[in-house]
């Protein structure tokens, strides 16, 4: 069961001093002593305070804030997203607070104790890291994870085996029968590549391990494409990236050794984002604005009952795919 949330009132009866004496120590900590301030920080750490920088003229209302912590803003997706939550968030009344973990899970679990101190009244959060998601259920405050699923959360995804599977199809349409995928550690978890490697089974197709390129998706680096190229051709007649930036990288390295799209290489992408649009790249679709509609809604409820959705993708099929 969720404790309430600790005041610094509360936190001063317990060191035996006052609330501006606790006040001075997590504002002035050098105006404090030593032992009080150590005495005060124990019962910090102990019941998770965080100051609440609104109380003093908030006190007893809601703060009528939503925050929303993004994956990364280097990816046109998660934008999409912010621009869908800043509209739907304003028509039900809440501002929202937006804040980029940068594909950082320090910095990640830094914005979420921020935006506590900012009274929010809920957050929705793209995760970089699953702990960031425990601390945030020690807490009062509704939350939920989006873009991919987190069991024992409040969270809403697309089907993202759903949509490895459209893509893959789309490819043996085509006439493909070595499919690769670009994107990140190969024995990780991966719900993309798994549903392409579903799809591959149905038509007695197998996925080699050769067919993996394997791309740092925090730095998109363009290395490990290059090494591959300067050791051996290709081993596929086309590939599906794990989402439009790394289609956009992959579209980039191969031009530069000479190979063609779609002449050479078949490509598709995962996002939809305007990457994919500007470079005429074929791409998976996510629901966007659902996904975040409903994200608003488990949060705005309030329920302490676990709510998850999948939504359905689709596919937007463009020249780099087509033969």
């Amino acid at each position: 069961m969720k404790s309430k949330r600790m005041t610094m009132t509360e936190i001063a009866n317990l060191v035996g001093v006052s609330q501006a004496t606790v006040s001075r120590a997590i504002n002035q900590p050098e105006k404090v002593k030593p032992e009080v301030k150590e005495k005060i920080q124990y019962f910090i750490d102990k019941y998770k305070f965080i100051p609440n920088e609104n109380a003093k003229t908030m006190r007893g209302v809601g703060s009528k804030i939503l925050g929303f912590i993004a994956f990364s803003f280097s990816n046109y997706y998660y934008l999409d997203m912010i621009k869908y939550a800043e509209n739907l968030a304003r028509e039900k009344g809440y501002s929202l607070l937006i804040m980029n973990s940068e594909k950082d899970s320090k910095l990640e679990s830094d914005h979420i104790k921020m935006m506590l101190a900012r009274n929010v009244e809920g957050i929705l959060i793209t995760p970089v890291d699953e702990k960031n998601l425990n601390f945030l259920e020690s807490t009062n405050v509704p939350f939920v994870a989006l873009n991919d699923s987190f069991p024992g959360h409040n969270y809403v995804t697309t089907s993202l085996i759903n949509g490895g599977e459209i893509a893959c199809q789309h490819l043996i349409d085509q006439g493909h029968k070595n499919i690769g995928y670009i994107g990140g550690d190969y024995k990780q978890y991966n719900p993309k590549l798994d549903g392409v490697k579903k799809k591959l089974k149905e038509y007695n197709l197998n996925f080699k391990s050769e067919f993996f390129i394997k791309v740092d998706t925090i730095t998109l680096s363009e290395n490990d494409i290059e090494i591959i190229l300067k050791q051996k051709k290709l081993s596929c007649t086309a590939y599906i990236a794990s989402n439009d930036e790394v289609a956009c990288l992959f579209m980039k390295k191969i031009n530069e050794f000479g190979y063609k799209i779609p002449e050479d290489i078949a490509l598709v992408g995962f996002d939809n984002t305007i990457v994919s649009k500007l470079l005429n790249i074929t791409s998976i679709t996510q629901p966007t604005e659902a996904m975040i509609k409903a994200g608003i809604d488990f949060v705005l409820s309030k329920e302490s009952i676990k709510k998850t959705l999948q939504l359905s993708p689709g596919i937007e099929i463009r020249n780099s795919s087509l033969k």
